[in-house]
Order: C-alpha cells, then structure tokens, then sequence
C-alpha cells in the first residue's frame, strides 16, 4: 500500500462522498463541513489521503477565534480502510501543519459521539474527554405553569419580557452565561456586535427572546435579568434559503445570568430562573435544549425532568482535547 497525503483539491468532497457513508452524526456534519481549500485568513488546513489516485480519507485542522487555546481537529477514514494507519498517519501530519497556525498553537480538540468510533480513536492519540454535551428534548406540558407578577402588597417577585434579539442587554446577558460555562475552554475577548451577530442575528436564526427579571420590567431602571430563552427558526440543510416555521420542537438556548443572585443559594436561585421560563416554553410545545455538563443549574432542573419521564436525550456528544496547552 502507497498513500499519498496531499492538500485539499476542488472536487474531493464529491469524490470523498463516494467512499464514505451518510455522516454518522452532527458533529461528523459540522466538521465535513470544514474540509475545503487552505485558508490563511482564519487559519484551516485540510490533508486529503488517496490510494491510486482515489482519496478514502480527509482530516482538517482550524482556529477557532472564540475559544483560541486549541486547534478543532477531525479526521474521517472510508469504513474499509480504518485501521490500516491512514487515520493515525493523517493526524500526524495535521499537527505538523498546525506549527504553521499565526497564533502558534498546537494543542487539539474534537467533538465524538460516545462510543463511537471517533471517540476511541481520539483517546489513542492521547486527546481526553473533558466536557458532555446532550440535546435534550421536552415535552410539552412537562412542568406547571408558574405564577408571575406582583405579590399581594403590591410588590414584584419577578417578571417575563420579550426583548429583541438586537438588544445589548441580552447580548450581555447572553455572552456573560456563555463565558461562564466554558472555563474548561476559556473564551477570547469578543466584541459586543461579534457576539450578537454569531448567536443573536438573524443570520444565525434567532428570531425571538424572552428574559425573566428579578423584580418589575420596564421603567427608568427595569430589573436584572437572571435568566433568558432565545429560540431559533428551524434549519433544514437541504434548503439552507427555507427558515420556515415547520418544526416538530422548538430550538431554544436557555441560560442563566452567573452572579444574578447572591448568596450561597445563588445555584439554586438560577436554576429556578432557568426553570421557569422552561414552564413557560412548554406550555403548549416541545423545546429542545443544548445542555453542558458545565451548565450546572440547567443540568439539575434538565435531570429532574428525564428522571420524571417527561424529556428525553436526542443527542450526546463529547469534547475531547489536548492537555498541552
């Protein structure tokens, strides 16, 4: 056997797609989608393997400009030719390229599904799992409509208010819930306006917002906010054009505001933020959720509900990475 490594060429995909079957998974999805051509603007590199002139395996490497200590990694192999060293060969060579990234890092990570083969691959050359990540759907009705508004003497508790996507305050409130939850991948500096665009825009789907206040919305100086739910049109990848509103669950990032509360039943404090504006979300439809471990509030009130039945794990994946950082 004579393999020869070389860049990427215009019609690998194509060629590619003849050996390979239906990607196994979304993250498998998301990462052929990064296979094309050298790009020096946003550091990527692709490495394509051909056996007489056919290629039966690709592996790319990229920067990743929010979460800039590790390099995304991936490497697909044609089903018949797995563990004849062509994997192992291609990541080789990608971290030798990877010496060539403008911000000099080297360090890997990777996105499997557990128990697949990915993952044990990704553990043999040295990457260790370090975050879970699961798609969870609930189902309508799963949890009692709370009570909202002004208490007997007149007073606030908390309150519900629509905020556009556009608005700054969310945009705050949103990318404080996301630098939180990844400590174990630490955030770059973003700009407010990067920020809204890459999660808030309608480029990216967004197309509604609620936000749970601790106390009276609107006025001269409305309350916190402590907890927040964006919800995105539905994407169907053969009709990237068609954002309609056909969906059999609603998409939703559900989030709390880190130091919203005090105390130490601040946890607890968001956790029952989260879930009352999920009470309020499932009202009538399902939603589905992404949820990280590192999400420990929402996790707690997410494991409740599929211990009680009422919600149920669409999709797990795992984040694997380098510890040479």
């Amino acid at each position: 056997m004579s393999i020869e490594y070389r860049p990427w060429r215009e019609d690998d995909d194509l060629r590619l797609l003849e050996v390979w079957p239906d990607a196994p998974s979304a993250p498998a999805q998301a990462f052929r989608a990064r296979l094309g051509a050298d790009d020096d603007a946003a550091f990527s590199r692709t490495l394509v393997a051909v056996d007489d002139g056919v290629p039966v395996a690709a592996g790319v490497v990229y920067e990743s400009p929010w979460h800039p200590r590790r390099l995304w990694a991936y490497v697909e192999v044609a089903p018949d030719r797995q563990r004849e060293g062509i994997g192992r060969e291609l990541l080789a060579r990608l971290r030798k390229v990877a010496a060539d990234a403008p911000s000099s890092v080297t360090a890997l990570r990777s996105r499997v599904t557990p128990g697949s083969a990915g993952e044990s691959f990704a553990k043999a050359e040295g990457l260790t799992p370090v975050m879970r990540s699961r798609v969870v759907r609930v189902a309508a009705g799963a949890l009692p409509e709370p009570a909202l508004g002004q208490t007997a003497d007149g007073s606030w508790v908390r309150s519900v208010e629509d905020l556009a996507t556009g608005s700054v305050e969310l945009t705050r409130a949103v990318w404080e819930f996301y630098r939180s939850v990844h400590d174990w991948d630490p955030v770059a500096e973003i700009g407010i306006g990067a920020v809204n665009r890459q999660l808030l825009s309608d480029t990216a789907g967004a197309f509604g917002a609620l936000v749970l206040r601790a106390g009276a919305p609107g006025g001269d100086g409305p309350a916190p906010i402590t907890a927040f739910a964006v919800s995105y049109r539905p994407f169907d990848p053969q009709d990237p054009e068609d954002r309609a509103t056909r969906f059999e669950a609603a998409d939703v990032l559900l989030g709390y505001v880190p130091g919203a509360s005090s105390g130490d039943g601040s946890a607890r404090e968001a956790g029952a933020a989260v879930e009352t504006l999920l009470a309020l979300l499932v009202r009538d439809y399902p939603v589905e959720l992404e949820v990280d471990d590192s999400m420990t509030p929402l996790v707690a009130v997410v494991d409740n509900l599929l211990e009680a039945g009422v919600a149920h794990v669409v999709t797990e994946t795992v984040t694997l990475v380098d510890d040479r950082v």
